[in-house]
């Protein structure tokens, strides 16, 4: 994964003017001039492979980053437990173990019976 870098204000201009002050996400414009929020966000993910320069950086609604991030987040952390797993970085639970596969090395040794208790004692 791509490290992420400080975004100057000369870039978040650049960034802006570049897209004609559009919401990559929404197509609608962003009205910074009446003081709407956006932020300057990664068009292809860096956790996907994306670059971080300015090509794939494109302006968003607050709103819209949000629900992008949000809707990211469930594919993001199962690629991540996927690659831990394949690089040896995570153990696995356990075997698993279904019809068709041969019996586990361990055999049980069965119990010995205790011998019967007396039910009452010889006082003598």
């Amino acid at each position: 994964m791509t490290k992420r870098r400080t975004i100057t204000k000369a870039m978040r201009v650049r960034i802006f003017d570049g897209s004609g002050g559009v919401c990559h996400l929404c197509k609608l414009p962003i009205n910074a001039t009446r003081g709407e929020k956006w932020h300057v966000e990664h068009i292809k993910p860096l956790w996907e492979g994306g670059s971080d320069d300015e090509s794939n950086m494109a302006p968003s609604h607050v709103d819209c980053h949000a629900t992008k991030s949000s809707e990211e987040a469930t594919p993001r952390a199962k690629g991540t437990r996927q690659r831990a797993r394949h690089i040896g970085a995570v153990k696995p639970k356990g075997q698993l173990r279904g019809p068709g596969f041969p019996p586990s090395e361990k055999k049980r040794e069965p119990k010995q019976a205790l011998p019967p208790k007396p039910m009452f004692e010889d006082v003598r």
